[in-house]
């Protein structure tokens, strides 16, 4: 379970292969296997060995997947580092992570620039930019490194446990944390994938988000494990997606819930050839009703929906044969998953009632770097938990409920927002919406909708309230609305509920 060795074979295999494409280039095996290798000694000639780290702070590219590879022969941490991030939290992951080099984009030199002077320090003299432009004074260029590194696989004594990546959550509970990633739990995930979705060695990919995001990320390195074909998009275009789709006849691709609505919002999505796609994975965030009818009618049979997490990769998933008597489940769990439902207590909690949910799979991480009582705490027993509430069905079906630090408790009632939402996705005049408890005298608290509204349209709280009226339990409906431009959202895209929640308590004596 090396994911750096496993390179190394697939070119031995087939070394004419193709490996890559990106844009109007492509790499075979052969060639793409000896980059990687040439970035290995370039990282060696920078001092880095086994166990140090080094951040990435890039755009998609071929080099990227070069970087995880290299990294993953050396036994180095790669530190994937998000770029829509400001100055302060990319410092934080450099600090926190203790990166001792860094290979940046050219268009985040600037960013780099307005670090402060101790975080740049760390790193003096082992900083790597990408492209054909000279570096600036005291920075090496990635390809005059490459063009003068040696070929030969290096020789690192590894183990299935080494760490691959430091992967820094989302921060949607506060600061974000930094989750250790092996060799075992990556390939123990891409074998899983494989039986899961029924994915074998011929396989094209194209998986367009993000590479500092573990999913995009790792599911277009499950194609080079397998000996398939990466298709690298620089950045997310709904149209030239689809025209890539079909051009590179792709078999498998992961999306995340907006970029289907970008590619359902198309007018002409439906001309555009996607026949060749045999497995078509939604993940990230739970994907809304209206979206994923949508898409089902689009796409057919090949949708999936999956549970994952940057500690966990994929725990449960659903099929479209199950998606529509199953609403709203993201399925039951994959191979050598297990998922059971706790109460406050640590008591497993009857069948169809909400508890939280812990899990045991072969591809959970490693724990939180540098931070032993946030993994203590997170651990039961050997039981993993992420804090979302959900219930199982008599089928073993998972229905994630909410975050238990999103449960509103108003009268008593404990009331979990996602399902309010869920309804009011269906109104036609809302984009998005996101539902909290704000202090109310009498019950503690009750649900306000902060929702936003598709371009063009105007509503009102009465009209919200009158859609909501047969819909939901009287006490499921929001008792306010306040419209505004656009919600508060982490660096990975997730609604920041508890920035929307402090707008609303401010100084009230109790926050509950």
């Amino acid at each position: 379970m090396l994911m750096g060795k496993a390179l190394g074979h697939s070119a031995e295999r087939h070394p004419d292969k193709t490996a890559i494409i990106f844009e109007d280039r492509s790499w075979t095996y052969g060639q793409f296997n000896r980059r990687v290798n040439r970035l290995c000694w370039a990282l060696g000639a920078l001092g880095l060995s086994k166990g140090d780290k080094v951040a990435v702070l890039a755009l998609n590219g071929p080099e990227y997947l070069e970087i995880y590879h290299a990294c993953a022969k050396l036994g180095v941490w790669m530190v994937p580092v998000n770029y829509r991030l400001k100055s302060p939290e990319v410092g934080y992951r450099l600090a926190h992570s203790r990166a001792s080099a860094m290979i940046l984009g050219p268009e985040y030199l600037l960013l780099f620039d307005s670090l402060e002077p101790e975080i740049k320090r760390a790193v003096a003299g082992r900083i790597l930019v990408l492209g054909q432009e000279p570096p600036p004074v005291g920075m090496a260029s990635y390809e005059q490194m490459l063009a003068s590194g040696g070929e030969q696989e290096p020789e690192v004594n590894l183990s299935p446990e080494d760490v691959l990546f430091i992967g820094y959550t989302g921060g949607t509970t506060g600061r974000s944390k930094g989750a250790l990633t092996s060799n075992r739990a990556i390939v123990a995930g891409y074998l899983y994938k494989v039986l899961d979705y029924g994915l074998g060695t011929g396989e094209v990919t194209l998986n367009p988000g993000p590479f500092w995001h573990t999913a995009p990320r790792n599911f277009s390195s499950l194609a080079l494990y397998m000996g398939g074909t990466t298709v690298i998009m620089r950045s997310f275009d709904p149209r030239e997606y689809l025209r890539l789709v079909a051009r590179h006849r792709v078999s498998y691709s992961f999306l995340v819930p907006t970029m289907f609505s970008a590619i359902l919002g198309l007018p002409d999505h439906q001309e555009h050839d996607t026949s060749s796609l045999k497995v078509l994975m939604s993940g990230g965030s739970p994907l809304p009703t209206p979206v994923k009818e949508a898409a089902l009618k689009r796409f057919g049979a090949v949708l999936h929906e999956f549970y994952a997490a940057t500690e966990t990769l994929i725990v449960t998933s659903i099929g479209a044969r199950d998606m529509n008597r199953k609403i709203r489940s993201v399925g039951r769990p994959v191979w050598d998953a297990y998922v059971k439902l706790l109460d406050d207590r640590g008591k497993p909690v009857p069948q169809g009632q909400v508890g939280e949910i812990y899990m045991q799979c072969p591809s959970i991480f490693s724990g939180y770097y540098r931070d032993p009582d946030k993994t203590a705490a997170a651990f039961k027993d050997g039981w993993f938990t992420l804090g979302d509430m959900g219930r199982l069905d008599d089928e073993g079906f998972l229905y994630i409920v909410d975050r238990r630090t999103d449960m509103v408790i108003s009268g008593g009632e404990n009331i979990y927002p996602s399902e309010v939402e869920e309804v009011l996705l269906g109104h036609p005049k809302i984009a998005e919406v996101a539902v909290v408890g704000v202090p109310d005298d009498k019950w503690g608290e009750t649900l306000k909708a902060v929702v936003v509204l598709k371009p063009g349209e105007e509503s009102s709280y009465q009209e919200i309230a009158t859609f909501c009226a047969d819909k939901l339990a009287d006490y499921l409906k929001p008792r306010s609305v306040d419209f505004v431009s656009e919600l508060p959202r982490s660096p990975v895209g997730k609604v920041l509920k508890r920035k929307l929640r402090d707008q609303y308590w401010g100084d009230a004596e109790f926050k509950v």
